[in-house]
């Protein structure tokens, strides 16, 4: 399985505005899992790969790490999803630092 999270984080400095309530973000990553079936060391764990900050970036740099997400999206989705959550953490509906955007399940992914 492997997902693009959203991360908003919290730098500590005093003054900032990430202290009074908005984080600094949005930041991409993507996270993938390896199934405690596989024969790799990494068994059982979860794998996460800085992006960036921006969606088009983060969107140029899954075709080296993950090519399973441009064969089952495309930018516009990507955007669009990215758009909607952002407005979403603006109005105060997201309260939580992280955030999927899209995720692959490798069971519903044609082999």
């Amino acid at each position: 399985m492997a997902s693009i999270i959203v991360k908003w984080q919290k730098c500590g400095k005093t003054g900032c505005r990430c202290t009074e309530g908005m984080p600094h973000g949005p930041y991409f990553w993507l996270v993938t899992y390896v199934s405690v079936r596989s024969t790799d060391k990494r068994r059982g764990k979860y794998a996460w790969k800085y992006l960036g900050k921006q969606p088009s970036d983060a969107w140029e740099k899954l075709e080296v790490l993950d090519h399973r997400f441009k064969s089952n999206f495309d930018l516009q989705t990507f955007s669009h999803k990215v758009k909607e959550l952002n407005q979403r953490k603006v109005q105060g509906e997201v309260q939580k630092s992280t955030e999927k955007v899209l995720t692959i399940n490798d069971a519903a992914v044609n082999k």
